[in-house]
């Protein structure tokens, strides 16, 4: 389901407040009850919220929702992070993105470098990066649509012959005995691949996920260079 722009503010509202009622979006959005009532139906029936007797909350499995739709979600802090990681970032560096909805962010700020080459293994990072004249690198693999990205054993045995000068990676969650884990059975290799392979390993963490722990180890704490919680 491809959301409109009032159903991308709900979303983003929904998990900004854990729980919002009809009343409150009805005001914010400037639409009728009616209308949000119809929005959140369709949105429960796509497994983005949770709908209660008059209001919605959040839907904790954001890290299942597709790329596009993650992008959407908290885009002001996205902005701001990428802003913030530009301090590591200098001319002639070879860097490796993730196909995360935080690292999207960073691909503007690159144009303002020289000489900058991108490795991942996200067709839509490609895509955007081609557009600003940046080089760039794309592993082989098996393509996934929900993702836009390749994963599988090419594109692992691909990153293991590179390295990078600089590694941004988000992950899952970051637990409170500071691992940083992935939930995604298919990227945790090539996140654990870059992340070996890269002279500076920047991690990036929104703060939804502190506390939390999946299945896949990425690090630990003392392990990377910086994390940047936003």
């Amino acid at each position: 389901m491809a959301l409109n722009e009032r159903q991308n503010q709900i979303l983003e509202l929904t998990q900004q407040k854990q729980r919002v009622t009809v009343r409150y979006l009805s005001k914010i959005l400037f639409v009728s009850e009616m209308t949000i009532r119809r929005d959140l139906k369709l949105m429960e029936n796509e497994g983005l919220i949770k709908r209660y007797h008059g209001g919605a909350l959040a839907q904790n499995d954001y890290i299942q929702y597709p790329l596009l739709m993650r992008l959407k979600i908290n885009e002001k802090e996205k902005r701001d992070l990428a802003l913030r990681v530009t301090k590591y970032i200098n001319d002639g560096q070879t860097i490796f993105l993730n196909n995360s909805s935080s690292c999207a962010y960073i691909i503007p700020c690159l144009k303002n470098y020289k000489d900058i080459r991108v490795i991942t293994n996200s067709v839509q990072f490609v895509q955007a990066l081609a557009k600003l004249n940046i080089k760039c690198v794309l592993t082989g693999g098996e393509y996934r649509e929900s993702e836009r990205c390749l994963v599988g054993r090419e594109a692992e045995n691909f990153l293991r012959s590179i390295n990078t000068d600089i590694a941004f990676l988000s992950c899952d969650g970051f637990s409170d005995d500071k691992i940083i884990t992935v939930n995604d059975d298919a990227n945790s290799e090539i996140v654990r691949i870059a992340f070996r392979n890269s002279t500076k390993k920047i991690i990036l963490a929104h703060h939804s996920k502190l506390g939390a722990k999946y299945r896949h180890n990425i690090c630990h704490e003392d392990e990377a260079d910086e994390i940047i919680v936003f």
